[in-house]
C-alpha cells in the first residue's frame, strides 16, 4: 500500500475513535445478548417451527389448502349433483307424493342426501368453502405463531445480527486490562526501566545517545484514569548506559520515563489494544519486547512528526515500519496489534494498515513498555506527554 493510498484510505476509511469504541462496545454486547437469546424457550420454539414450516410436507399442504378452489372440491361436486337431481322428473315425483322410490335417480339422490346431512360431511364441506381455511388448520396456526415469533424483538435482533463478527470477537477473551485508576504507580502492575533477563540488570537507565533521561517513575502519574508520561525541561544527572565504557552518569536537560509490565506476558495468539494520544516534538512509543530485546514489535511509535506501527530487529532500523500519514496523534487513537501464528497485523482504530511475515519472535514472551524519549536526531525539542487511556489484551480461546 503506497503512502497516497494509505493516506486517502485513512480518510475515508478510518472510523473517529469514539465511533470505534462504540462498535467494540456494541460488538461485545452484541455478542452477549446473541447468545441469551440462543437459550430462551422462544428461540427453541422458533427453530422447530422453521424446521416444520420449510418441510416439503407443510409446504405441500399449504399449497394444496390456499390454492384449491371450492368448485374443485368433492364437497362442491356432490353439492351440485343432488341440485342436480333435484330436478329429475322422478325425484320431484318422489319429494312430491313418495311415488318412484325404486327409481335409479331416486335412489342416487336418497344416497347423497343421506350423506350430505351427515355432521362430517356438513364439517368438510363449510371447511372448503371458507376462503381462510388454511388459518383454522394445525399448520396454519403453527405458521401463524412462527410468523409471530419472527417479530419478537430478541429473535429480530438475533437475525440481523452480524454473526461474522460475533463469532470473530468470541474467539477471544480478554486475559488483562487497565485503565489506569490507580494513583500510585507502586501499587500498579508497571515498573520504572526495561524488563531484562536477571534482576541483576540495572532496569532503570538511561541511554547515552539519548538527550532526556528516564526519571526513575517520578514523571509518571494518572488522573481521570489516565496515564501520562511527561517530558520536562530540567537539568539532572542519571545513569546512562554507553555501549562501550559500560553504565556511566550523564547530566541531561530533560527528563521523562519508560515503564514496562511484566505481570503480562504477550505470546502468539494474542491481541494487544491500546488508546494512546500524545503531543510534542519528541519520541513516543509503545512496544513489546522480549527479555532479549529484540526481535521487538512497536505497537505506536512517534517521532514528533509521524507515527509508525511495524516491527523491529534492531533499534535504530526502519525497514519493516509503516508510516501512518495523515493521523493526528494528538487526538486519541486505538492501536491493536494481533500476533497469530505465521503473521503480526496491525489496526489503526477500524482500519487495517500494515501486516508482516517477517520478525516473528517465535517461541518469545514480550512485555508492555510504553515510554518517552528525545532522539539526537531531533531537529526541534520541545516538552511533551504520552497518555494512555487504558490497555487490553485479549488471547484466542483454544
Amino acid at each position: 500500500m503506497n503512502l497516497f493510498f494509505l493516506r486517502a484510505v485513512l480518510r475515508r476509511e478510518l472510523l473517529l475513535t469514539p465511533k470505534f469504541e462504540e462498535l467494540m462496545e456494541k460488538t461485545r454486547l452484541d455478542a452477549e445478548r446473541y447468545r441469551k437469546v440462543e437459550q430462551t424457550d422462544k428461540f427453541r420454539e422458533y427453530l422447530m417451527l422453521e424446521k416444520v414450516v420449510a418441510s416439503s410436507d407443510f409446504q405441500a399442504k399449504k399449497r394444496e389448502l390456499t390454492r384449491k378452489k371450492y368448485k374443485e372440491t368433492e364437497e362442491s361436486r356432490k353439492m351440485t349433483r343432488l341440485a342436480e337431481l333435484k330436478k329429475d322428473k322422478y325425484v320431484r315425483q318422489y319429494l312430491k307424493n313418495g311415488e318412484g322410490e325404486s327409481r335409479q335417480s331416486v335412489i342416487q339422490y336418497e344416497e347423497l342426501r343421506k350423506e350430505i346431512e351427515t355432521e362430517d360431511f356438513r364439517l368438510r364441506n363449510a371447511f372448503w368453502q371458507d376462503a381462510n381455511r388454511w388459518q383454522g388448520t394445525d399448520e396454519g396456526r403453527q405458521e401463524a405463531r412462527f410468523e409471530a415469533l419472527k417479530k419478537d424483538e430478541d429473535i429480530q435482533f438475533y437475525l440481523k445480527a452480524n454473526k461474522s463478527a460475533i463469532e470473530q470477537f468470541e474467539q477471544f477473551e480478554k486475559v488483562y486490562e487497565d485503565d489506569f485508576t490507580w494513583t500510585r504507580l507502586e501499587a500498579s502492575d508497571w515498573k520504572p526501566g526495561i524488563v531484562y533477563p536477571s534482576d541483576k540488570f540495572v532496569r532503570e537507565h538511561t541511554f547515552t545517545n539519548e538527550l532526556q533521561a528516564y526519571n526513575k517513575g517520578l514523571n509518571i502519574e494518572t488522573a481521570d484514569s489516565i496515564l501520562n508520561i511527561q517530558t520536562i525541561k530540567e537539568n539532572v544527572t542519571a545513569p546512562a548506559w554507553d555501549a562501550k565504557k559500560g553504565m556511566v552518569m550523564k547530566d541531561f536537560k530533560y527528563t521523562s520515563d519508560i515503564i514496562s509490565n511484566d505481570k503480562v506476558a504477550i505470546e502468539e495468539g494474542m491481541v494487544v489494544q491500546v488508546k494512546v494520544r500524545c503531543r510534542g516534538f519528541l519520541n513516543h512509543g509503545i512496544y513489546l519486547r522480549s527479555k532479549k530485546h529484540i526481535p521487538f514489535i512497536s505497537l505506536f511509535d512517534y517521532t514528533g512528526l509521524k507515527a509508525y506501527v511495524g516491527a523491529k530487529d534492531k533499534l535504530d532500523s526502519n525497514d519493516h515500519l509503516k508510516m501512518l500519514d495523515g493521523l493526528q496523534p494528538i487526538r486519541y487513537i486505538v492501536y491493536t496489534v494481533s500476533w497469530q501464528k505465521d503473521e503480526i497485523v496491525w489496526f489503526v482504530n477500524n482500519l487495517e494498515v500494515y501486516r508482516t511475515k517477517n520478525l516473528i519472535p517465535f517461541g518469545e514472551k514480550l512485555y508492555m513498555h510504553l515510554y518517552s524519549f528525545i532522539s539526537p536526531k531531533a531537529r526541534r525539542v520541545t516538552e511533551g506527554k504520552l497518555q494512555v487511556d487504558w490497555v487490553r489484551v485479549y488471547k484466542r480461546k483454544k
